[in-house]
Formats: C-alpha cells, sequence, structure tokens
C-alpha cells in the first residue's frame, strides 16, 4: 500500500519530489523516483508483501515499461503463475511488477486481469504513453490534472496535484452544492475546478498531450434466479475464498470487531488463517459503545482482542482531518479509529461494502416499501401536494424534516430517483428550490446548479426493481465518493492499509446476480448472509440491529460548536461572499438546540468544516499546513 504521483508533459526535479513529500504519510517505508525526458514518477511505500524487494518503481526486463502503484492484487500469484509459463521473468515476488509483464502479455487490456484495491501509473516508454488504472469499486483513489492542455499530473491525494503552482486553486461550487446537500463530491469532480477524480473502474491514457478516459468495467445486475440454498452454499465458500486471498502479507493482519453481522462475519473466517488475530473494537466513551458484543466474538473465536475508546476535541483536531481528505468533510471518525489502530499494526481488514453488497440499509428500503404501498393504493400526486410542501417550508427558516417526510412520499410517488434523493440527501430540504433560496446566497443561486436528484436518475432507468436500482445508485454514489474516500485517507494518514473484502469482485458478482429477495424481505435485510453464518455466529449477533459508529450530533453542537459557530461563521468567506445567507445561518445559531433539527446543525458544522478547507487550500500554501484552530478561524 503506497502513495503515487506524477507529471507528464515536462521535467522538474523539484516539484516531483515535492509531490511524493506532501504524501509521506502514505508510506513512510520506502520512497523511488522515475525521471526521464518529459515523465517523472513518485512513490511513498508502506512494505506489506516482498518487504525486501519491493522497492518502486517496477520495471519489465529491457526497462521500457515502469509503474507506480498504490493497492494490492489478491490474485497476483495466479497471474504471475500464467506470465512465467509464457517467458516473462521477474526478479520480485511482488503483486506490483505483475502489473508491467501484464501490460506487456496483454497491451490495454490488462487491467481487466486485476482483482484488488488498486491506482497505479504505467509509462511505456516505447510508445510514449502514460496509463492510469484504478480498481473496480474505487476503493483506492487517483486525481488528476491537465492545468494547460500541455502536461498531465497525478497523484494518490489533491494536496500532492497541487504542488504545481500553475492549477488555480479555484473553487468548484458546483462541488460546494452537491457536497452541502449529500456530504460527498460525486463522480469526477472535486473541490476545485481543475482538478478531476479518475472514476472507478475506468483507465485513463495520456498521449501526445491528449487524454483519453474509458471505462473497463462496469457493475450490472444480472439476475439467476436459483434457489436460496444454492446461494447460501456459494456465497459461504465465496466468503471463505476471498478473505483467505485478502489475508496475504508478510506482516500481521487485524481486524475491525464491531460485534455487528458483518465484522463478525470477517472475523469468524479470518480467524481460521490466523493462529492469534488481532481484533479492535472502538468507542467514544458513550453508551452507545459496542465494547460487549465485540468481547463476545473476540471470546468465541480466540482473538488478541483490544477495546479502543477515541477521544478528542473535535473543533481542535478538524483542521488535521480536513487536510487528511482534502475536503470540507465532517464524518473522519475513521481518522481517530484508524490512528489507534495504527500503533499496533499495518493492515487491518473492514466491513466497509457489506451494506451494499448484501442490502442492509433497511431505513432506506423501508422508506421505499412505504412508497411503493402508497402506489398500490393509487395515491396520486397533485399540485395540492405541492402547494402544501411549499407552506410548510414557508412557515419558516427552521424545519423539522419529518413533518414533511408524508408529504415529500406522495411527490415523489412516480420518481424512483426522486424518493432515493429524499432518503439520501445529508440536509433533507435543502436541495428543494423553494428552500434554497432561504439556504443559498445569491453567487451560489446564480449558478444554474444542477438539480441534485439527475446524479441518481441512470440507475433508476434500468428495466430492474426499484429496490435493485437502489442497489446500483448506493454502490455507484455514496459508497465510492463518500465511504470508501473517506476509509482510505483516514487509514493512510496513519500509514495503515484498510483492506475490505466484501468488495471482492467475485463477491460483487455473485452478490448482483442474487435476487433482491434474498438480500431484503420486509424489515428484514442481509437474510442471504444470515443464513449462512448462522450456524457459525450466536443468534444475538445474526440479528443486531444495524448501529452508525458516530457521535452524537446534537451533543456536539451545544458542547462545541455552537459557540464556535456563532464566533466565525457571520464573517467567515461563506457568508462574505454571498454563498450562504447570513440570516438563516443565525436562525439556526439563535435557536434552542432539539434534537428533531440536527439536519440544521450538520449543516452548520458542514459550514465550519468548509471554513477551515478554505484557509487551508485556497488562502495558504498546502506543503505546509498550520493546523491550528484558533488560526484558521480567526
Amino acid at each position: 500500500m503506497c502513495g503515487i504521483c506524477g507529471v507528464c508533459g515536462f521535467e522538474d526535479k523539484s516539484l516531483i519530489k515535492r509531490m511524493n513529500y506532501v504524501i509521506r504519510h502514505r508510506g513512510p517505508d520506502d520512497e523511488g523516483y522515475f525521471v526521464d525526458k518529459d515523465i517523472m514518477l513518485g512513490n511513498r511505500r508502506l512494505s506489506i508483501i516482498d518487504i525486501k524487494n519491493g522497492h518502486q518503481p517496477v520495471f519489465n526486463e529491457d526497462k521500457s515499461i515502469v509503474v507506480v502503484y498504490n493497492g494490492e492484487i489478491y490474485n497476483f500469484k495466479e497471474i504471475k503463475n500464467d506470465l512465467e509459463k509464457r517467458g516473462h521473468r521477474f526478479y520480485t515476488d511482488t503483486d506490483t511488477e505483475v502489473i508491467v509483464h501484464s501490460y506487456e502479455q496483454y497491451g490495454d487490456k490488462f487491467v481487466n486481469l486485476f482483482n484488488g484495491i488498486f491506482a497505479f501509473a504505467l509509462w511505456d516508454a516505447k510508445n510514449k504513453k502514460l496509463v492510469l488504472a484504478r480498481d473496480r469499486a474505487g476503493i483506492k483513489p487517483l486525481f488528476y490534472s491537465s492545468p494547460d492542455g500541455n502536461a498531465l499530473l497525478f497523484g494518490s491525494e489533491i494536496k500532492s496535484v497541487l504542488q504545481y503552482e500553475k492549477i488555480k486553486r479555484e473553487i468548484d461550487l458546483e462541488s460546494l452544492h452537491y457536497l452541502l446537500n449529500l456530504r460527498f463530491i460525486p463522480k469526477e469532480k472535486t473541490m476545485f475546478k481543475g482538478i478531476k477524480k479518475l472514476l472507478p473502474g475506468h483507465i485513463l491514457i495520456y498521449r501526445n498531450n491528449k487524454i483519453n478516459v474509458r471505462k473497463y468495467w462496469e457493475l450490472r445486475i444480472n439476475i439467476q434466479d436459483k434457489p436460496s440454498d444454492y446461494y447460501e452454499k456459494i456465497l459461504k465458500k465465496t466468503i471463505e475464498s476471498v478473505i483467505k486471498r485478502q489475508m496475504i502479507a508478510d506482516v500481521p493482519v487485524a481486524a475491525y470487531l464491531s460485534g455487528g453481522l458483518d465484522s463478525s462475519t470477517i472475523v469468524a473466517f479470518a480467524s481460521k488463517f490466523c493462529d492469534n488475530l488481532q481484533t479492535f473494537c472502538m468507542g467514544f466513551g458513550e453508551p452507545t459503545d459496542e465494547f460487549k458484543d465485540a468481547e463476545k466474538i473476540a471470546g468465541l473465536f480466540n482473538t488478541d482482542h483490544k477495546e479502543l475508546t477515541v477521544k478528542f476535541d473535535i473543533a481542535k483536531t478538524m483542521p488535521e482531518t480536513i487536510w487528511a481528505i482534502d475536503t470540507p468533510k465532517r464524518n473522519m471518525w475513521p481518522y481517530f479509529i484508524s490512528k489507534e489502530i495504527s500503533k499496533y499494526v499495518k493492515v487491518v481488514l473492514s466491513g466497509m461494502g457489506g451494506d451494499e453488497v448484501f442490502g442492509g440499509y433497511i431505513y432506506r428500503y423501508n422508506f421505499i416499501n412505504e412508497v411503493e404501498r402508497l402506489r398500490r393504493e393509487k395515491i396520486s400526486k397533485d399540485e395540492e401536494i405541492n402547494k402544501k410542501i411549499t407552506e410548510q417550508i414557508n412557515k419558516g427558516d427552521i424545519i423539522d424534516d419529518h413533518k414533511l417526510r408524508d408529504l415529500y412520499k406522495i411527490k415523489y410517488l412516480n420518481d424512483n430517483a426522486g424518493v432515493y434523493n429524499l432518503i439520501t440527501l445529508n440536509n433533507k430540504l435543502y436541495s428543494d428550490e423553494e428552500y434554497l433560496r432561504k439556504v443559498y446566497g445569491d453567487k451560489l443561486l446564480n449558478q444554474n446548479l444542477p438539480v441534485v436528484k439527475s446524479l441518481f436518475e441512470p440507475y433508476f432507468k434500468q428495466n430492474i426493481s426499484f429496490l435493485d436500482q437502489t442497489f446500483l445508485a448506493e454502490f455507484n454514489t455514496k459508497m465510492v465518493d463518500d465511504f470508501l474516500s473517506v476509509e482510505d485517507a483516514a487509514s493512510m494518514a496513519h500509514s495503515l492499509e484498510s483492506r475490505v473484502p466484501f468488495l471482492d469482485n467475485e463477491l460483487i458478482d455473485l452478490c448482483f446476480n442474487m435476487p433482491s429477495n434474498l438480500k431484503v424481505q420486509g424489515d428484514n435485510g442481509k437474510i442471504i448472509l444470515k443464513k449462512v453464518m448462522k450456524d457459525i455466529l450466536p443468534k444475538e449477533t445474526i440479528n443486531k440491529k444495524k448501529w452508525g459508529f458516530i457521535p452524537n450530533t446534537l451533543t456536539w453542537y451545544k458542547k462545541e460548536f455552537r459557540d464556535i459557530a456563532l464566533q466565525k461563521l457571520p464573517n467567515g468567506v461563506l457568508i462574505k461572499n454571498n454563498l450562504i445567507k447570513k440570516e438563516f445561518v443565525m436562525k439556526i445559531l439563535e435557536h434552542k438546540p432539539d434534537e428533531k433539527l440536527n439536519m440544521h446543525y450538520n449543516f452548520i458544522w458542514d459550514l465550519l468544516c468548509f471554513e477551515v478547507w478554505h484557509k487551508l487550500y485556497i488562502e495558504n500554501e498546502p506543503y505546509k499546513p498550520k493546523l491550528d484552530i484558533d488560526y484558521l478561524l480567526a
């Protein structure tokens, strides 16, 4: 697991060293460079496989092909054996070297071979061609920019790309709009106009100053209507084989353990391949901590278990978490979790992706079921409903969105994308055009901003069930651009490799061929996984209610954020630049704190994060950041 960066189009050794140094946390064990005419590649290495011989960059036999790489290719041994039979000679036992020889053998189609988590850059010297690629699910990130059309810069993190002074630090206001509504920035976008993400399952080829991006893989739902017992047998074998191959490492591999179904499943199988598996349960010192549930599973599988309580001052640590992810996001609990776990191990197995592949978001599916019930009862959407919604919105700037929930169910009755948009939005009503006029300043309102719902519409046009459409949307949007982006940034900030077995290629293909009723029925989700694990895990673990790992918003609002916001937001960048209305912000801050208004407190939190981010990334030199909260919010 590493960090990579590079430039194609010119040479500047000082620049590539800055680009590499600023992501040194991703790979503290080693660094490497390749510099030739108009091409520079950099790598920071976290040594996991072939520790002694895995120095990067890695070359083919005649050194005409070179690669820098971030990630793990779990099927590299099988690929290596095949390539050796075809005459390729290897000088390391790393998964990295498989990349260059696969390219030699198969050309641009080589990336289809790889089952893993990866982002890499390959330079073909003979053809003067740079190839960038990212794994299918988007587990590992890759950002790029072509500021003047005559060069391409890329990096594992945005801060690396920003080391080039010709890249303008200009805010993408559409991205700000998405972030405030969804809590993530979707698809190719970033907070900077000139910097893009390479999308999951895509390959970028840069040659003759031209960028060509193409999709090499796309998630498709292809239902194979077979009985439950057929899928139960295959799923059990698949999970076991997936976890076995993801235990491959020359250093110890540990696992998160909350005591819930996903993490307990991983521990149950991982403990078969490790005599003294280390497990970690995290808590905040709150009643919702899951220590007892985790302790039960740890005892059952005889793991080396540790309970770690995460204690931090959110306001004071906000700058370092935002610096880690390059984006004004607040859900950085994994940052502090990774900080604690990294004191013990370099590699940890995460249950990330379990909800998306097995159908775990029951609170969303229940909302969908309620809408479908209303459809069956033939309750129609009409102008009277829209009028009532407008009346509710106009009653005041501070809204309890639960009062409008039933009205919105009817408004979106015949619009699947609209329903999904409603249950996914971070701030439920801020994307409503009527409400935005109360929230946004003229500078944002005059931007012809996209309708947030349009992001989800492609997934709801396919001729599959509403539930299967939802599975597609979950996998392709929030999972990759919110959960996985935070998981990577948080873990790599502390030189910790987070592996995600439930997003293995083989498991994804299997789970999205299953009929949806094997995953979700009524109020019950993850049905197929529960059946597989019913004789392996305790009944209470199987039936444990899903609990998000996050502190209480109202508690932190009253404890820290309200006072800071009252001091800083009225004269902050967002209000001064007419992006957010001051009156709206002040009405929230002056209102008596109430649990029902958490969406507004989340919004205040988001605004504070943006103010810190702006100081770090727009006003300051991001090479040597000042991470003092008082300075950043001065």
